[in-house]
Protein backbone atom coordinates (compact mmCIF):
# COMPACT_ATOMS: atom_id res chain seq x y z
CA UNK A 1 0.00 0.00 0.00
CA UNK A 2 2.91 2.67 0.11
CA UNK A 3 3.36 2.70 -3.17
CA UNK A 4 -0.10 4.62 -3.29
CA UNK A 5 1.44 7.21 -1.28
CA UNK A 6 1.58 10.46 -2.80
CA UNK A 7 3.93 13.46 -1.93
CA UNK A 8 4.22 17.35 -2.40
CA UNK A 9 5.95 18.26 -5.74
CA UNK A 10 9.19 18.96 -3.54
CA UNK A 11 10.36 21.32 -7.19
CA UNK A 12 6.83 23.39 -7.54
CA UNK A 13 7.08 23.92 -3.79
CA UNK A 14 10.29 25.64 -4.31
CA UNK A 15 9.51 27.14 -7.08
CA UNK A 16 6.81 28.89 -4.94
CA UNK A 17 9.34 29.99 -2.45
CA UNK A 18 11.43 31.48 -5.28
CA UNK A 19 10.33 32.97 -8.23
CA UNK A 20 9.13 36.64 -8.52
CA UNK A 21 11.23 37.21 -5.10
CA UNK A 22 13.13 40.11 -3.88
CA UNK A 23 17.19 39.23 -3.67
CA UNK A 24 19.60 42.16 -3.23
CA UNK A 25 17.10 44.05 -4.84
CA UNK A 26 16.39 42.18 -7.60
CA UNK A 27 13.42 39.81 -8.41
CA UNK A 28 14.88 36.34 -8.95
CA UNK A 29 13.52 34.13 -11.75
CA UNK A 30 12.69 30.80 -11.13
CA UNK A 31 13.12 28.02 -13.89
CA UNK A 32 12.40 24.22 -14.74
CA UNK A 33 14.75 24.63 -17.67
CA UNK A 34 17.60 27.31 -19.02
CA UNK A 35 15.69 29.88 -21.11
CA UNK A 36 18.11 30.02 -24.69
CA UNK A 37 18.05 31.85 -28.13
CA UNK A 38 18.48 30.09 -31.29
CA UNK A 39 22.17 30.10 -30.91
CA UNK A 40 22.19 28.47 -26.74
CA UNK A 41 22.84 31.26 -25.33
CA UNK A 42 21.33 31.54 -21.60
CA UNK A 43 18.29 34.16 -21.51
CA UNK A 44 17.82 36.64 -18.95
CA UNK A 45 16.17 38.15 -16.96
CA UNK A 46 18.84 37.71 -14.46
CA UNK A 47 19.34 36.38 -11.96
CA UNK A 48 17.90 33.11 -13.07
CA UNK A 49 17.25 30.15 -10.79
CA UNK A 50 17.32 26.99 -12.23
CA UNK A 51 15.67 23.93 -9.94
CA UNK A 52 15.98 20.18 -10.05
CA UNK A 53 15.73 17.11 -8.06
CA UNK A 54 18.84 14.82 -7.85
CA UNK A 55 17.32 12.08 -6.35
CA UNK A 56 16.51 11.50 -2.44
CA UNK A 57 15.37 8.82 -0.10
CA UNK A 58 11.97 7.37 1.22
CA UNK A 59 11.17 6.42 4.45
CA UNK A 60 7.90 4.54 5.81
CA UNK A 61 6.45 8.13 6.92
CA UNK A 62 8.50 10.60 4.98
CA UNK A 63 10.75 11.37 1.79
CA UNK A 64 13.23 13.57 1.26
CA UNK A 65 13.98 14.82 -1.31
CA UNK A 66 17.69 16.77 -2.28
CA UNK A 67 16.89 19.77 -4.73
CA UNK A 68 19.75 21.84 -6.65
CA UNK A 69 19.15 25.43 -7.36
CA UNK A 70 21.73 26.94 -9.64
CA UNK A 71 21.50 30.59 -9.53
CA UNK A 72 22.97 32.69 -12.64
CA UNK A 73 23.75 35.96 -12.56
CA UNK A 74 26.41 39.38 -12.97
CA UNK A 75 29.82 38.54 -11.55
CA UNK A 76 29.60 38.17 -6.87
CA UNK A 77 26.09 38.85 -7.46
CA UNK A 78 25.29 34.88 -8.55
CA UNK A 79 26.45 33.60 -5.45
CA UNK A 80 25.19 36.69 -3.15
CA UNK A 81 21.77 35.90 -4.38
CA UNK A 82 21.94 32.25 -3.88
CA UNK A 83 23.40 32.69 -0.15
CA UNK A 84 20.17 35.44 0.13
CA UNK A 85 17.66 32.64 -1.27
CA UNK A 86 19.26 30.04 1.00
CA UNK A 87 18.37 32.12 4.23
CA UNK A 88 14.88 32.36 2.90
CA UNK A 89 14.13 29.20 2.50
CA UNK A 90 15.60 27.39 4.88
CA UNK A 91 13.20 26.35 7.59
CA UNK A 92 10.33 24.15 9.07
CA UNK A 93 6.57 23.54 8.57
CA UNK A 94 6.43 25.46 4.94
CA UNK A 95 3.74 26.32 3.31
CA UNK A 96 3.19 27.09 -0.34
CA UNK A 97 0.15 26.45 -3.18
CA UNK A 98 1.83 23.57 -3.97
CA UNK A 99 2.12 22.19 -1.28
CA UNK A 100 3.03 21.65 2.65
CA UNK A 101 6.65 20.50 3.06
CA UNK A 102 7.92 19.50 6.99
CA UNK A 103 11.56 21.04 6.04
CA UNK A 104 14.18 22.59 3.33
CA UNK A 105 17.34 21.94 5.14
CA UNK A 106 20.93 23.07 3.93
CA UNK A 107 22.52 20.24 2.21
CA UNK A 108 25.66 21.80 0.37
CA UNK A 109 26.29 25.34 1.35
CA UNK A 110 26.30 28.23 -1.96
CA UNK A 111 29.77 28.14 -3.83
CA UNK A 112 30.49 29.78 -7.21
CA UNK A 113 31.08 27.14 -9.59
CA UNK A 114 33.03 27.58 -12.70
CA UNK A 115 30.88 28.48 -15.95
CA UNK A 116 31.75 29.27 -19.38
CA UNK A 117 30.74 33.32 -19.67
CA UNK A 118 32.73 36.68 -19.56
CA UNK A 119 29.62 38.72 -18.04
CA UNK A 120 27.35 35.68 -15.96
CA UNK A 121 28.84 33.95 -13.00
CA UNK A 122 26.98 29.99 -12.09
CA UNK A 123 26.58 29.43 -7.76
CA UNK A 124 24.94 26.18 -6.92
CA UNK A 125 23.35 24.65 -3.79
CA UNK A 126 21.77 21.44 -2.23
CA UNK A 127 19.22 21.66 -0.25
CA UNK A 128 17.00 18.71 1.40
CA UNK A 129 13.09 18.71 1.04
CA UNK A 130 11.22 16.66 3.57
CA UNK A 131 8.19 15.96 3.33
CA UNK A 132 5.00 13.99 4.16
CA UNK A 133 1.85 11.85 1.86
CA UNK A 134 -0.56 14.27 1.11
Amino acid sequence: MIDALVFPDSRDVLFDLIDGEGHLGKAVRAVYQIPADDYGAIQGPFPLALIYLTGGARGFFDRVDRATIEVYAEGQAAVNTLESISASIIGEAIETPSGYVDSIAADITPADVPYQSDTLNKATATFLVTSRPI
